[in-house]
């Protein structure tokens, strides 16, 4: 992917944000308790959620990654 296209990906995500957010008149709870209704349809057509222990173990290894990065960069 170029640039040029990384670009117009950003601003069709922008976009898209924008006309959906816009749908619940600017309110992102509105948009959030929206999308949470939606989820046991998504799930049954074959969307996977992360759950909350997935969740958590991401969190601590980009938590250790990013402490492993600060251990190298204070020893050189």
């Amino acid at each position: 992917m170029t640039y040029l296209d990384e670009d117009s990906v950003i601003t069709e995500v922008r976009k898209n944000r924008s006309e959906l957010l816009a749908e619940f008149g600017g309110d992102t709870k509105k948009l959030i308790e929206h999308l949470r209704s939606q989820r046991p349809a998504m799930e049954a057509a074959g969307w996977r959620y992360e759950t909350e222990a997935e969740f958590e173990a991401r969190k601590s290894r980009h938590r250790q990654q990013q402490e492993a990065e600060q251990h190298r960069i204070a020893v050189m």
